[in-house]
């Protein structure tokens, strides 16, 4: 039971189930939720068998957030209270997918993002990405801590193409990035970060503008699979990517310059060269970073 291995079901579904729970005292058994749930689309119903394997890996995957327990046979109830938005259900859910320990099963959809953040630097871009679902995926497996058991049936690795769908839907839908025509998905945590700075400040009481270096390592906490997080660090160690130092990832480079164009934050380039680091070289105004503004003209988050 894991977000990725129950596959026919969409974050927004296990948002719906919470919502309708919650509506529910809290409580309800399968046959309820079926019948609550069951999908009437143009009015072509599904087979029972495959509507109950549906609802099924729904539950699956609700559980394995730990946001539903089963305290006897076919009766689901809700651990936690239902988040008010779509919104903060995806930030609930982000939070629980920080907070996992590494032998968790579902602490590979975390690692997987890191590690495409890692060989989008390695490989100086973003042309891997086209590679065939099989092959791409094959790569990010290589990049992620390595199984328990070395085994080499496709179906048991950490990460593969049958687990690349529902590990995509998430990663959309959590901000981390966007669907793209040729490459499948395109790793863009613009949201996911926006959202996160706006979280940080409503928690901490933060300067209006951080060193770069501060910035980066609040960040790395929050988003430990971007730079110098926990996550971005075991693959980088894995890929045998020679450190960083004083420069910011592609990924990361153009997440930072959008928001900055966008005036969603703002980048502070004045300073000594030894204050820096370095963007990602790109036709942009802005090459290097003193300084981040963590609130832009145009924010409204």
């Amino acid at each position: 039971m894991s977000l990725l291995s129950d596959t026919n079901y969409s974050p927004q579904r296990v948002y719906a189930l919470l919502r309708l729970l919650g509506a529910q005292d809290g409580q309800l058994g399968f046959d309820s939720i079926r019948t609550w749930l069951k999908p009437t689309l143009r009015g072509v119903e599904q087979k029972g068998s495959e509507e109950n394997i549906n609802i099924r890996q729904l539950l699956g995957a609700t559980a394995s957030l730990g946001l539903i327990e089963s305290p006897s046979q076919n009766q689901y109830k809700l651990t936690v209270p239902v988040p008010a938005t779509i919104e903060a259900f995806a930030d609930a859910v982000h939070d629980r997918l920080v907070a996992l320990d590494v032998d968790h099963a579902d602490s590979i959809v975390l690692e997987a993002y890191a590690a495409m953040v890692v060989l989008t630097e390695a490989e100086q871009g973003t042309s891997w990405l086209d590679l065939n679902a099989k092959d791409r995926a094959a790569k990010i497996n290589k990049a992620v801590r390595a199984a328990d058991a070395d085994d080499e049936d496709e179906e048991k690795k950490r990460f593969n193409a049958t687990k690349s769908s529902p590990w995509k839907r998430w990663m959309i839908f959590l901000g981390l990035g966007v669907s793209m025509p040729r490459s499948d998905f395109y790793p863009y945590p613009a949201q996911r970060l926006e959202r996160e700075v706006a979280r940080l400040r409503s928690e901490q009481s933060l300067p209006k503008t951080l060193e770069i270096e501060a910035f980066i390592g609040g960040i790395a906490e929050r988003m430990p699979y971007l730079d110098g997080g926990r996550l971005f660090l075991a693959s980088v160690e894995r890929v045998r990517l020679p450190p960083l130092g004083r420069r910011v990832s592609r990924v990361l480079s153009g997440t930072l310059r959008d928001l900055h164009d966008d005036k969603r934050l703002v980048l502070d380039a004045i300073g000594d060269a030894k204050e820096t680091y370095a963007l990602t070289q790109e036709p942009h105004p802005v090459r290097n970073i003193k300084a981040v503004t963590l609130e832009g003209q145009a924010n409204n988050v």
